[in-house]
């Protein structure tokens, strides 16, 4: 939001990447890190979340998404961060980036949090 707001955007993913890292590292000991439905999703597929506590997890996130989402409008109303893809991008190319960097943090993910090398058993 403050990128869009201050009318910079180059910095943009490594904002948005450097906070997602603290969050992760903020929440790793109370939730596993568990950030995205998508994080939960991979987790449980791979068996390092039970499935009983995804539905939970779930609604938690999104939740806690709009509420995100709420309290960003109110800091910064009047002015909005469009959220739409701009000239000469079409929706589709927006989707297809939302599937590769949601793969790709599973995969981060996955490969840290989750990984049995860096996680031994106790």
């Amino acid at each position: 939001v403050c990128n869009v707001i201050a009318g910079d955007s180059n910095f943009a993913a490594t904002s948005i990447a450097c906070s997602l890292m603290v969050m992760i590292y903020a929440t790793g000991g109370v939730s596993g890190g568990h950030l995205n439905p998508a994080v939960t999703f991979a987790l449980a597929l791979v068996g390092k979340h039970p499935w009983a506590k995804v539905p939970g997890y779930f609604v938690s996130q999104l939740v806690a998404g709009l509420a995100a989402g709420f309290a960003a409008c109110s800091l910064y109303e009047p002015k909005t961060a469009p959220v739409a893809p701009v000239a000469p991008y079409a929706s589709q190319y927006a989707f297809a980036a939302e599937i590769i960097y949601t793969f790709m943090l599973c995969f981060t993910v996955l490969n840290s949090a989750g990984s049995k090398r860096n996680n031994p058993a106790k």
